[in-house]
């Protein structure tokens, strides 16, 4: 395994194991906690493998021209080995396991559109603060990024379960006994919609990073990134 692979396993682990657990002992405050741990770990990985953490981030960097397919594959891969590792340390910490559902008054429709927006909110955050030669060398990278998530978990967590991530959606999955294993895989769908559409809007924002001869959007605080 590569040393991207293996931080994307580890940060993705770390990033449900957190999850699994604050959801469990504090739902309250679970997006403070998911949110912090998010910060910290994309400042850790980012310059190993560039912190994604999420397929949804992987797809949006590929679409955009970061990276190669066979390299998205593997951080997919490395992605929800980790999920699964992390959630399940997680559940069994807690001796339960959580799983990303449905808001009891909300419909299919209303929570496939937030995890659809606010996924694209932040893989639109992370091509501007990350992949943008315009910010290169900024300090803030990581804190936007985490502050996304504990916005998007906040505003609408009780609508769609806010997994803003197919990692955070079937690693808890899985590791719940394949409950609600359909909408988990919606969830995941919408995430990806999420982030070709954030590259198109960042295409739109800054059309030089896609003209012949420009950037690939290497910046030195996310060297690995891409």
């Amino acid at each position: 395994m590569s040393d991207k692979a293996a931080a994307e396993l580890i940060g993705t682990a770390i990033l449900l194991f957190t999850i699994q657990v604050s959801v469990e002992q504090n739902a309250a405050l679970a997006p403070l906690a998911i949110g912090g741990i998010l910060v910290a770990i994309v400042f850790a990985g980012g310059p190993i493998s560039g912190a994604h953490f999420n397929p949804a981030v992987s797809f949006a960097i590929a679409f955009r021209g970061g990276i190669s397919v066979p390299e998205m594959i593997t951080y997919w891969a490395a992605q929800l080995i980790g999920a699964i590792v992390g959630s399940l340390c997680g559940g069994i910490v807690t001796s339960s396991y959580a799983t990303v559902s449905i808001g009891a008054d909300a419909t299919l429709t209303q929570a496939l559109l937030a995890e659809a927006v606010f996924t694209f909110i932040l893989c639109f955050v992370i091509l501007c603060v990350a992949t943008n030669p315009k910010v290169e060398n900024n300090h803030y990278y990581g804190l936007s990024i985490g502050l996304v998530v504990v916005a998007g978990a906040i505003s609408v967590g009780g609508i769609s379960g806010g997994a803003f991530n197919p990692a955070v959606a079937l690693g808890l999955t899985i590791t719940s006994g394949m409950s609600k294993l359909f909408y988990a895989l919606l969830v995941s769908a919408a995430n990806l919609v999420g982030g070709i559409v954030a590259v198109g809007c960042f295409r739109v924002v800054l059309p030089s990073e896609f003209e012949a001869g420009g950037t690939v959007g290497e910046t030195a605080p996310l060297r690995g990134y891409l």
